[in-house]
């Protein structure tokens, strides 16, 4: 979508009540990041398809838990007109600056290619890596920790959330071992990956300056 077309876009949006801070708007519409937040009434979204009836409003509720579990990472790490670049291929490039694109508008921050990178790893890849490392007879680490010049927005987030969204498959180890100790775990501990997630948290922090 060219710039024009996209201001355009946004200035109906906010003329009509929409926090435009709380939605991303793409070539294919508006996909909202969070309901409440961006006042984005059905009443609203009649009045918009009025004006862009080529345009669709998107109400994914597991967009909207995408946004939300990576707006933690993105508000710890990203500050005003940041330099931000995406360094991803395909349709997780695509995932990466839709969930990034209203952060030009709450942060002002620009995507250039020289900015910090960010990489779309999920909860998954990081749970794949702490098991690569066992096998491996290596004390497991955090490998995906979030910095000033590498950031992480979806580390927290489950590949299956974004392959709903996206109606695609993530793949997150190329070991067939790993493989069967995630399916095994997915099936007897559900929230195993939030779990070994704040154990990676707690050991990186704790080994910090040692």
């Amino acid at each position: 979508m060219d710039d024009g077309r996209r201001r355009e876009i946004l200035r109906f949006l906010g003329r009509i009540g929409v926090d435009t801070r709380f939605v991303s708007v793409t070539s294919g519409g508006v996909l909202i990041n969070n309901l409440r937040f961006s006042r984005f009434s059905r009443r609203r979204e009649e009045t918009f398809r009025r004006e862009f009836p080529d345009l669709e409003v998107v109400r994914s509720k597991v967009f909207q838990k995408i946004c939300s579990r990576s707006s933690r990472i993105l508000a710890s790490f990203l500050e005003p007109r940041s330099r931000v670049s995406v360094d991803a291929e395909g349709e997780l490039a695509l995932a990466l600056y839709t969930v990034l694109e209203p952060y030009t508008r709450k942060y002002g921050i620009v995507f250039d290619d020289e900015g910090i990178k960010a990489r779309p790893e999920t909860l998954d890849h990081a749970a794949a890596a702490a098991f690569e490392d066992m096998l491996g007879g290596e004390g497991i680490r955090n490998h995906y920790r979030s910095s000033g010049s590498i950031i992480y927005p979806f580390i927290t987030v489950p590949a299956e959330w974004i392959e709903s969204w996206l109606g695609t498959k993530i793949r997150v180890t190329d070991d067939p071992m790993v493989e069967n100790f995630m399916e095994f775990f997915s099936a007897r501990v559900p929230q195993f990956r939030e779990k070994l997630m704040k154990s990676l948290i707690y050991l990186d922090e704790n080994s910090q300056g040692k």
